[in-house]
């Protein structure tokens, strides 16, 4: 769990590529390689750490899908 709220503001390169910050990636324990999961709800660009097993990264999509 994130200590205090990060809020970061980033730019979108040339191949609309985004780089996380250091600070985000060391909070969070990401390293190269992870996986993140993308989804859009309204006007919100979610990341999350794909999860290890595919019934808990079935219920991390359905969860997205509730919410629309």
């Amino acid at each position: 769990m994130l200590r205090k709220p990060l809020i970061e503001v980033i730019e979108i390169g040339k191949r609309g590529e985004i780089v996380l910050p250091r600070r985000l990636r060391q909070q969070l324990n990401l390293q190269q390689g992870d996986q993140l999961v993308l989804s859009v709800a309204e006007r919100r660009i979610v990341l999350e750490r794909r999860a290890r097993n595919l019934g808990a990264y079935l219920d991390v999509l359905g969860s997205g899908l509730a919410d629309q």
